[in-house]
Formats: structure tokens, sequence, C-alpha cells
């Protein structure tokens, strides 16, 4: 039998203090990454239960947990939040939760005495000035990957900074401008002793109106629509009587209950409310704890995927195999926006440039036998659309560099259609997106000293260094059911250079020509050279300076 959900709480609100509790205690640092990351598992997974259970601790300061314990946990329920109204999936959420809760690790000392406008003496002033060293110093104890969590820590200070700072400074870890955001939040909205705390909204309007940065902004939009009109634990005011909101159900009912009694009188009303969303101190356990094992607030949220009937209709549809216009349109009546996709898709091929009319239109203008893998390719574009992801722009750039590059490598070659080959690459940077999401970055991680078996895999461009290449494998062979372009794509991976075939070296091909755009300082080596050319002469190019000059004016660059 599952624990009633005020068990959770409360372990998960014992936990955290118990954490932050133990920094001093250096034999046990090697434990603390695993218990971070079951910590935030717990948080993410409470506020996919029941969001309002969380969010009600951003109102509820309670008293008998320390000030630094409140704010920690105010911060880890403002990472979920954040994380919620972007969809972000499980992997993201609990690596942004366990840097919101090892932000603080070594100093909640010295959190309780800010609260208490106590003076810092000569070593608090270091442990402040040094907390995020200190804490990644600790995390990284653990012989297991805590590496991401350092990362998102050694950039808090500097975007903290610039997030409330005039000047705009760019920034660009989306991971830390989140974490940096649920903090600023936190600080002002947790109650300390002098209550010169602010309401909720208050301080998100004062924090978008201060912030240069524009993915801040939408970050904080995200978060205001997501927790809606009021925060549960919010105190309110109903028929002349205080009383504290819970949660809105389907039908736009309030949930708020009177606590004054020994028996909580429960309302489900709709009306406007006079609320304060500024936190309280509360020491009544129902409210923060018991009332959430109660029916009346168990309200179902529906889990909408837009994720999985895309991937179902990828794999239904084969980019080698010719279709009729009876089952392409059967296959995609149900998809309108697919459709469109594909009529705006498909325009390249009309000498005006524009898009087809309707499906019919398109078929006529591609060819029946083009048609599955612009239709597959649309499809990816909108399945890799469908993830949410705060490198997400970044991402849709750097695909779309490698695509072009593709195109024009075979574009003198009539018998190879650029569009069934480029979807080996949607079909890869989704597997990246679901499977290695927390290791997405900028950064190119090609090694310097070239493998001289092995060619650098694609997720390099990705900032993805290893990647388990027998789940690879199984992925995409089921999402593009044995393509032979996505095998030799795996091949040029996975099998020595020399045993590389014609497809598998237009794949290395497109890896040297990206690395020369996206790393012009890393020199290509005798092998990238001579694969290079090869490629050019076999798809029709009758010098690499020809190539370059085309390569020119597609205007490719590194966006870094």
């Amino acid at each position: 039998m599952e624990a009633p959900l005020s068990g959770k709480l409360k372990k998960l609100l014992e936990s955290t203090q118990l954490l932050l509790n133990s920094h001093n205690n250096k034999s046990q640092w090697h434990t603390f990454y695993p218990l971070v990351c079951k910590l935030s598992e717990q948080y993410a997974a409470i506020y996919k239960q029941n969001p309002a259970a969380l969010q009600a601790q951003l109102n509820l300061y309670k008293t008998h947990y320390s000030y630094a314990t409140n704010l920690v946990v105010n911060q880890c329920v403002l990472t979920c939040a954040l994380c919620s109204s972007q969809n972000y999936d499980s992997n993201l959420t609990e690596l942004y939760i366990s840097a919101s809760l090892v932000e603080h690790l070594c100093v909640a000392k010295q959190l309780n005495k800010l609260a208490q406008h106590q003076t810092f003496n000569e070593t608090d002033t270091k442990m402040w000035q040094l907390r995020h060293k200190l804490a990644a110093k600790v995390i990284l104890t653990a012989k297991q990957p805590a590496h991401q969590i350092a990362h998102i820590l050694a950039k808090l200070g500097k975007y903290k900074h610039a997030l409330l700072d005039t000047p705009k400074i760019m920034l660009y870890d989306g991971a830390s401008v989140l974490v940096s955001l649920a903090n600023i939040l936190a600080l002002n909205v947790t109650c300390n002793e002098k209550q010169q705390h602010i309401n909720f909204y208050k301080a998100v309007a004062d924090l978008y109106i201060r912030t240069p940065n524009s993915f801040a902004q939408a970050l904080l939009k995200a978060l205001v629509a997501h927790l809606g009109q009021y925060i549960p634990g919010s105190q309110v005011v109903y028929a002349d009587q205080a009383m504290v909101y819970l949660a809105t159900d389907r039908l736009e009912r309030h949930i708020i209950v009177n606590n004054a009694n020994t028996k909580m009188a429960w309302y489900r009303i709709k009306a406007s409310l006079t609320d304060d969303s500024k936190a309280w101190e509360c020491n009544d356990n129902r409210l923060f704890l018991k009332v959430w094992d109660s029916e009346h607030v168990n309200i179902p949220h529906s889990e909408h995927s837009a994720q999985t009937p895309l991937y179902q209709l990828v794999k239904q549809i084969k980019a080698q195999k010719e279709y009729s216009f009876k089952a392409l349109n059967t296959l995609l009546t149900p998809y309108p926006d697919v459709i469109k996709s594909v009529c705006i898709a498909v325009q390249h091929y009309n000498k005006e440039r524009l898009p087809a009319k309707d499906l019919r239109h398109s078929l006529s203008m591609v060819g029946y036998d083009k048609a599955p893998a612009i239709i597959q390719g649309v499809l990816f574009k909108q399945l890799v659309n469908s993830i949410a992801h705060p490198l997400h722009a970044f991402l849709c750039t750097r695909i779309s560099c490698l695509i072009n590059i593709l195109a024009l490598l075979v574009k003198h070659n009539p018998r190879v259609q650029s569009e069934r080959i480029s979807l080996s690459l949607y079909a890869y940077l989704y597997y990246v997106l679901i499977h290695y999401s927390p290791n997405i970055s900028r950064k190119i991680t090609i090694d310097k000293t070239p493998n001289k078996s092995l060619d650098t895999p694609f997720s390099a461009f990705f900032g993805v260094n290893k990647i388990d290449a027998p789940h690879l494998n199984n992925e995409l062979n089921e999402l593009l059911s044995g393509d032979p372009w996505a095998s030799a794509l795996l091949n040029a991976e996975q099998l020595p250079k020399k045993q590389l075939n014609d497809a598998g070296q237009l794949w290395a091909a497109l890896k040297v020509v990206a690395q020369r755009i996206l790393q012009p300082n890393l020199p290509l080596t005798a092998w990238q050279q001579q694969i290079l050319n090869q490629q050019l002469s076999r798809h029709g190019w009758q010098s690499e300076a020809d190539f370059n000059q085309s390569l020119l004016r597609l205007g490719l660059h590194n966006s870094i």
C-alpha cells in the first residue's frame, strides 16, 4: 500500500534538514551524491503526484524547521515548478533540483544568521563567499557523475549577478539560469525574522522587470501561468473569515479551509478571493501535511504527451516504401498539423516557392517515391520540437547546420535524396534528447587527439561524450525500421575507419565539414581530408574549392 502523501512530505522535509546538517561529517561526503539524487527524485515525484502540496510550502513557513531548511525546500519547489512549466523531462528536473539542494549545503548556519540579521564573522564570510565551491567539492567526492551538478554550481554566483544587473550579459547555460531564478525567488519569498520577505507575485514581477535576460523572462512568465492566480497555502478572506487556499479543481472551484477550530471546515467555491500570497509562519501540521491526504485535494492531472502519437506515426511510415495517396491520406488525416507542415516542406520543389494546397497537391509536386521521406522528416521535426530542453533553440540550429551540409554534399547526385538521408540525423537527435538530456551542451566534445580506429560520433556535436552504442542501435533501428542510411550512420561511428563503405564514408565526410565550420581551429587529419575529397568527387563536385564556395553561401557558423 502506498504511503500517504503527508508521510512523504514529512519525510522529504526531514531529509532536507538532515542533509543540510550533515556536511561537517567529512567521512560521509562520498554518500552525499546518491542521497541528493534520491531526494531530488522524491521532490519530483511528489510534485508530479500533487503539485499543490509542494507549492503550498512556499507560503507556509514551518516554524519547527530552520530558516535554511525552509529556504532550500522553497528553492526546490520553485525548481520543480519552473521545470514543470517548461515540460522538462524527469532527468533534467532531478538534475536541477539536485543543484538547488546542494547550493547551500555547507552554509546552513550562515543562512540562519542572515535570516536573523546577525553579523558574519571572518569564517562565516569566507564560507559564504566559497559556498558554491565547497558544495561542489563535497558532491564531487562521490565516485559518480556529479560533475553536472558541479557545472551548474560553478556558474550560479555569476549568473545571479547577471540576472539582476542592468547591463546585458550573455548567459548561455539555461540550467544555471533556471536554478539561479529559483534561488533569487526563494530568498525573496521565504519568511525571515524581520518579515522583510515579499509575496510571490511581487517577487516574480520585480525580477521580471529587473532582469535583461529573455530566457529568464520567458521562464518567469511560464511559471506564473503554471501556478495560476492563487498560490496554495495563501491566506484568503471568504465570507468575512480568514481561511487558507489549497487548490482549484477541474471545474474551476477554489478549495479553501478554515483551520481555526479543532475540526477543519472545507469549502468549494466559485468566487474571487481576497488573498495574501505572502508566506506566513505556520505551526499547524494539518495545513502543510495532513490536508494533502484528503480526497478533496486529490485532483487528477491529465498528462497528454505529444510525443507518443508522433512516435508511432514515424514508425508506421517507411521512407523506402512507395505509398498510394489513399494510404498516406488515411495515415495523416488525424494529424492536420502534419499535413499543413508537409505542404510547406515541399515548397522548394515548386519554382515559385509556394506551399502546396493540400496533401494530394504535395504528393504531385514531389512524386510518390520521395514523399515518404519528406513526410517522415516533418514528423521528426515535430517530434524533436515536442521535447522541451533549455538548449532547444541551439539544438535546432545545430541539426539544421548538419542537414544543410548534408544536402549540399549530395546536391549534384541525382541518385540520392537528401531528405531521406537526413532522417537518420533527426532520429539520432531524438535519441540524444530522450536519453541524454542532462548531458547536452553547446560544447563540441571532439577529442583533440584523433582516434586512430573510430571516427567521431555525432553525439559530440551535441556535447555528449559517450553514448550507449547497442542501445542507440536498437532505438534507431526501431524508429527507422532498418533504413540503410541509419545503418550506415551507426557503422560510421562503431566500425573501424578502414571498414566503412561508401554510405558510411558520406557520414564521415559530413562530420569533417561540420568540424571545419564548428571547430575551425581543430586541424583535419590526413584520413579526414582523404574521405572528404573522395566523397566530393563521388557526389559530383568538380573540386573542393567549388564546394567551399557553395558552403560559404549557406552562411553556416558556430552559434557560440
